[in-house]
């Protein structure tokens, strides 16, 4: 499958300096950055991040420890405000957006660390990530009126829809807290695209996990994308995982973008090779 899945992948610029896979050239890239940076007292924790990607790609975020990934992820979904530059989603600037709002708008996160709701069960930690889309006024569901209980149970519905990508539905009643390391990791996914997302940002999904998972993963990653028809961004350390299932990879370093391209142009390029293993002596 990755094998098949890569040979069918070439990058394409875009305007500006950034690349998409060539089938999602005819429409305008889900996200696009120009520009973004961040600083923190004075110091520059990310500048000039230039990145698109297409409407259904899958990239990835690399770099050291440090290099400031997830800070891009925290501007990304305005849990920081950028010192300046520009943050596209599907066209339409975020400038002055809210985390509620730009969720709205399409952004849906997984963390490094789980953030999950522990002492509640796994069908209501889905059943809050259906918020956007489960409407109803406050009226009807002070009380009870038809409508919530038809809204209550359609959510349910797609709550158990979304547990079976992960075949979790089993373990709808079961506290989340209660779950193994794993099964967490695949809730927050599921939660995540309970809110209906356009783009997909993922923070380091197989931490933790054992070969056997991670392999697993790889494959609901690429299942996920092709199922929802979404765009996925992914921070992560297995390298594996990295080359075996993205399109576009973009490598930070000290909070600047050093290189972006293909698994294989990534895997070769030398500046990505002295970032992860350091210049050899008299270089």
């Amino acid at each position: 499958m990755n094998k098949q899945h890569k040979e069918s992948t070439r990058l394409v610029p875009v305007p500006s300096t950034n690349i998409i896979p060539e089938r999602d050239i005819s429409l305008p890239p889900i996200l696009e950055t120009r520009h973004l940076g961040i600083d923190f007292g004075g110091l520059s924790a990310v500048s000039d991040f230039n990145f698109a990607i297409g409407r259904t790609e899958i990239a990835g975020l690399i770099g050291p420890n440090g290099a400031g990934k997830t800070t891009v992820f925290n501007l990304l979904t305005k849990v920081y405000q950028p010192t300046r530059g520009m943050i596209m989603l599907d066209g339409i600037d975020t400038a002055g957006k809210t985390i509620e709002q730009v969720s709205r708008m399409g952004i849906a996160r997984t963390f490094q660390n789980i953030r999950l709701f522990k002492d509640m069960t796994v069908l209501e930690n889905v059943l809050v990530g259906l918020h956007n889309e489960t409407k109803y006024n406050t009226a009807t569901a002070i009380f009870r009126l038809p409508q919530y209980w038809r809204r209550e149970r359609v959510a349910r519905e797609r709550a158990l829809e979304l547990l079976s990508i992960f075949d979790m539905q089993d373990l709808a009643d079961h506290k989340a807290g209660s779950l193994p390391y794993g099964a967490q990791r695949r809730l927050e996914i599921v939660r995540a695209l309970a809110t209906n997302p356009c783009l997909l940002l993922l923070d380091e999904p197989a931490a933790g996990m054992n070969p056997s998972e991670t392999s697993e993963l790889m494959e609901n990653i690429v299942r996920i994308r092709d199922m929802f028809g979404i765009a996925i961004m992914l921070i992560e350390h297995d390298m594996n995982l990295v080359m075996g299932i993205c399109e576009g990879i973009c490598v930070l370093n000290f909070g600047k973008i050093i290189a972006k391209g293909t698994p294989a142009e990534i895997q070769s390029n030398p500046a990505v090779i002295e970032a992860y293993l350091g210049k050899k002596k008299g270089e």
